[in-house]
């Protein structure tokens, strides 16, 4: 078994310093070529973090060619010829961000005075006061909470979240297709179980797009496919032929934040029709955050063949540490979802279920939403006003503004995306390119260069001085 040196005080990521060893290892030869490495599982428990921690470092390892998996086998050290590493430069790290912890390549944690994070929300303007009394009443109201519940998520939560899709997204369902889940991540993995029962090798995702979710499927064994974007989101014809599986977010597509046009939305689903147990998973991760016209329908509402796995989740509406999200399973396709996963027990907590529950039937959540989407407006409105300057100085072009809690900047050409990064670092400022967003073994060979910008989580000061930093010192 594999044993580590791991510093949990060294600001340092574990799975960074889990991936850099094991790199390491096999540069110096240690670690000769076709040796098998440990499971996730087993060295996961053998050094005391989670397998996730393991998932993510041997996933990286495996993108740069350190090793490679088998099928039902494991995974091993691919033929790299050793070299005196201790007297090279050592390579960077380019572990993704969207694996939900924050990189660095060095041995501390950098302390940047703004910090640009596209996944941040502004939790200051929460209820808590309400969550609080909330939880206080179901605690009171009902001992039957210490109980197993209903595998699938309490009735009751998934009767308001019936309601509140088919008011807010115009989503066609009922509450015995919801399934509700410990987040997104969750959800996913237990499609990942259905789709191999069906029999299913491969899915494509939109590139550049939520690499988490091309993580996840990578890691139950199900080959993953880029899908090329436009400026109107998924390209159809860029479908991989192979893929009986598309995952797609048609109302503000992560990162670039196209929205797919109906036009382009009768392709997808015209595809999907036209064979049998093709699916598409539609994504409405930020759907509530739109600030100049009506929200989009959801695709899954224009889909009379059922054919749309519906999933959203409460993290970014609410807080993240919520870790409630659902999904919505055409009717077909909960039959196999009973026979596969039907035995496993929701994982929310019933007490939050039902504090849930309430903070959406009382309305409160409708008055949050409401509430952040201005807030999120007024920030977003400022960003534009504060980088006027810069877009015509440098004729940068946006993406994505009027929407979600991020804008995407094109940079020049000319412009490199990482050395802006680095620039931007040294003067204090957190910024997020594009380049992390593609799917790792599919890197492209010429890549668009451009900023996520993200202002959910800066106060209106923060954004002022951040910007005016970047306009004084020149950054682009």
């Amino acid at each position: 078994m594999l044993s580590f040196q791991l510093d949990q005080h060294s600001g340092t990521p574990l799975y960074n310093q889990i991936y850099e060893q094991i790199r390491d290892l096999i540069l110096t030869g240690e670690l000769t070529a076709a040796a098998k490495l440990p499971s996730t599982r087993s060295l996961a428990s053998n050094l005391g973090v989670s397998r996730n921690t393991i998932d993510t470092a041997y996933y990286q390892l495996q993108s740069e060619g350190y090793i490679d998996s088998a099928p039902k086998s494991g995974f091993y050290v691919c033929d790299i010829t050793p070299v005196d590493y201790h007297s090279q430069p050592k390579p960077p790290s380019c572990l993704t961000p969207s694996l939900s912890e924050n990189i660095s390549s060095s041995s501390s944690k950098p302390a940047y005075l703004y910090d640009f994070d596209p996944y941040s929300i502004d939790i200051s303007h929460f209820p808590f006061s309400i969550w609080r009394r909330l939880s206080r009443q179901v605690l009171m109201d009902d001992e039957t909470l210490f109980l197993l519940g209903d595998n699938h998520g309490d009735a009751q939560l998934r009767n308001a979240i019936c309601n509140y899709v088919r008011m807010s997204r115009q989503v066609s369902c009922t509450p015995e297709q919801i399934i509700v889940g410990a987040g997104v991540d969750y959800l996913l993995q237990m499609l990942s179980l259905v789709f191999h029962s069906m029999g299913v090798k491969q899915i494509t995702l939109e590139s550049p797009g939520y690499t988490q979710a091309a993580h996840i499927f990578h890691n139950t064994g199900l080959s993953v496919m880029p899908g090329i974007l436009d400026k109107n989101g998924l390209t159809t014809d860029s479908i991989a032929a192979e893929s009986s599986i598309v995952y797609v977010t048609p109302s503000h597509q992560f990162p670039m934040g196209a929205v797919m046009p109906y036009g382009r939305r009768l392709e997808l689903l015209h595809w999907a029709n036209s064979f049998s147990n093709r699916y598409i998973i539609e994504d409405d991760h930020d759907s509530e955050f739109r600030y100049r016209g009506k929200p989009v329908p959801a695709l899954q509402g224009m889909d009379p063949r059922q054919c749309v796995i519906y999933i959203g989740t409460f993290s970014k509406a609410i807080a993240p540490a919520i870790r409630v999200g659902y999904m919505i399973l055409p009717p077909e396709l909960l039959k196999q979802y009973e026979i596969i996963c039907g035995h496993y027990s929701c994982t929310v907590s019933r007490i939050d279920q039902a504090i849930l529950t309430l903070f959406l039937q009382e309305g409160y959540f409708e008055k949050h939403v409401n509430r952040m989407r201005k807030i999120y407006r007024s920030k977003h409105d400022l960003v534009l006003e504060c980088l006027h300057p810069l877009i015509q100085k440098h004729h940068l072009k946006l993406q994505g503004e009027h929407a979600g809690m991020h804008i995407t900047i094109e940079l020049p050409s000319g412009l490199s995306e990482a050395q802006l990064i680095r620039t931007a670092g040294r003067h204090g400022i957190h910024l997020y390119g594009i380049h992390d967003h593609y799917l790792p073994d599919h890197f492209p060979e010429h890549p668009q260069e451009a900023i996520l910008l993200g202002y959910s989580g800066l106060s209106e000061d923060e954004i002022k001085d951040g910007i005016r930093l970047m306009t004084d010192t020149n950054l682009f």
